[in-house]
């Protein structure tokens, strides 16, 4: 374990909203708030840590920086509480660090950000998954960086100043051929019914001018396969963006055993 007189900032971004203080280390921290603590017992987290000489008046983080430390028996804070109220809008972009996604069983993966340069053609129907701090399934045919700046752009009415957002890996063409085969075949994204689902798809490529169609008002993240994302995660702040990027399953199984087969 490392030094508990260390104080981290960590900006949890699912299944709720907080900016917290700890003396954990992120891996332990991870395991605590997924297994150990008495505000959330169960499921995925994902929580990003901050520069902890980061600062926003907003935020007023110097007024609870000093209750993070240890108890008179030595025992490290495990968490303090913060701000739980519009916490991603103030912290730049330049104050995250790794991103972390924790498994039900309290094992984490560290993401490191890296710059996002892949290029798209245009056409392609994607799937998104908006975190934080709205939540909700989107079909669009922008691409993410595009995406991003929609989703934060202040004139929409649907928009935040920042978003954390991912891809679901989702074969359109294969889902609507099993459904036209199968009409009880079951929908790949939770708790959307597969015809409306398809009546969905329709519309939006019966018009490729519609940029956005919404499909589910809450991110389904945790009620699907960890494994059914592809790409990575992304936070977005008008034509800024972060990229955390996901490994590869054969990375996940030869690199991240003990987190992979801890995957529900």
């Amino acid at each position: 374990m490392s030094d508990p007189v260390e104080k981290h900032l960590y900006l949890i971004m699912w299944p709720n909203y907080a900016l917290v203080g700890s003396n954990l280390p992120p891996e332990e921290f991870g395991k605590h708030y997924t297994l150990g603590s008495s505000r959330y017992f169960h499921g995925q987290v994902v929580f990003a840590e901050i520069d902890p000489d980061y600062r926003h008046d907003f935020l007023k983080i110097d007024n609870y920086i000093d209750q993070i430390v240890p108890t008179e028996a030595g025992q490290p804070k495990r968490t303090k509480f913060i701000a739980t109220y519009r916490v991603l809008e103030h912290v730049e972009l330049s104050a995250f660090q790794d991103l972390f996604i924790t498994s039900t069983m309290g094992k984490v993966l560290k993401l490191n950000s890296k710059p996002y340069d892949k290029e798209h053609e245009s056409g392609y129907l994607r799937t998104f998954q908006e975190l934080a701090p709205m939540r909700a399934i989107v079909l669009s045919w922008m691409s993410p960086p595009e995406f991003g700046e929609y989703i934060t752009n202040p004139a929409k009415p649907k928009s935040a100043p920042k978003v954390l957002f991912n891809q679901i890996d989702f074969d359109i063409d294969d889902f609507l051929t099993r459904l036209e085969a199968d009409p009880f075949h079951k929908s790949p994204i939770p708790n959307v019914h597969p015809h409306k689902l398809r009546e969905q798809i329709l519309e939006v490529r019966g018009n490729p001018n519609k940029r956005i169609k919404g499909i589910s008002l809450d991110a389904a993240f945790g009620q699907m396969a960890f494994t059914q994302l592809r790409t990575g995660f992304w936070i977005a702040h008008h034509k800024e963006l972060l990229f955390y990027p996901i490994p590869s399953i054969d990375q996940l199984k030869d690199e991240y055993y003990e987190w992979y087969k801890s995957l529900d």
